[in-house]
């Protein structure tokens, strides 16, 4: 009876130990998980902090730079003739940095996937990539193309297009299939361009939906980003070679 009531005793205290011990590392575990948790919380906290402090002082160099285009421009052309040229100048420099809304004639083509019967069912032949698209705007280009958009994106000399998991990147701007692509030029010759047999549109048709199509009025819409010129200056002509 007393080695009953012992053993009792022994299991009794061996789980209260047990117990204790659970309970502890429980709590531990806890403290821990809690404390990287708010750590992380803290850290992207600050990291949307920073992103909205720079976003915010982006859209306000936008401001005052757009503010002071608009007083040169207001300046410039109250003075009179003598000074249209710069105006003019001004303007034409403005289009081929991609800054302003442009609308003409060209072609609009779409960029889609191909789909073929497999099995019973519709299979995608390949999805669209970043370098058939760039195929397609070099060959613009070459065809010359003044002005091209892609999505809405408008292609300027800084526009990255490259690939980022599932989606096709243009000017920091996630995109997936289909792709428009507008581009402004004489649409015979843009259209010939791209038309020709064993060209870019042909090579990609074998893989992927392309339809070309000819625009009367094409509106593309200026670029939306911001420049950042850190290292980049312009050269001071010294009548030296470097």
């Amino acid at each position: 009876m007393r080695k009953s009531l012992s053993a009792q005793l022994s299991i009794t205290l061996v789980s209260l130990i047990l117990g204790l011990a659970l309970a502890a590392q429980f709590k531990n575990v806890q403290r821990v998980g809690g404390s990287v948790s708010l750590q992380r919380t803290q850290e992207l906290t600050q990291q949307v902090q920073r992103l909205r402090q720079e976003n915010e002082a982006l859209e306000a160099r936008i401001e005052e730079y757009e503010k002071r285009i608009r007083e040169f421009e207001n300046a410039v052309q109250s003075e009179g003739e003598s000074n249209r040229l710069i105006y003019e100048e001004l303007e034409r420099t403005r289009m081929l940095a991609g800054l302003v809304d442009l609308q003409g004639p060209g072609v609009v083509v779409t960029v889609d996937v191909k789909y073929v019967g497999e099995w019973g069912q519709d299979a995608i032949v390949q999805n669209v990539r970043y370098d058939d698209l760039l195929k397609l705007v070099n060959e613009l280009n070459a065809a010359g193309a003044e002005a091209i958009a892609i999505n809405g994106e408008r292609v300027i000399a800084t526009t990255e297009i490259r690939n980022a998991g599932d989606y096709i990147v243009i000017n920091t701007n996630r995109y997936s299939a289909p792709f428009e692509i507008r581009a402004i030029g004489n649409p015979d010759t843009l259209e010939a361009a791209l038309k020709l047999l064993g060209g870019v549109a042909d090579d990609l048709g074998v893989y992927l939906q392309i339809n070309i199509k000819r625009v009367d009025n094409i509106r593309i819409p200026r670029y939306r980003g911001t420049f950042q010129y850190k290292f980049a200056k312009p050269v001071q002509d010294t009548g030296t070679k470097g």
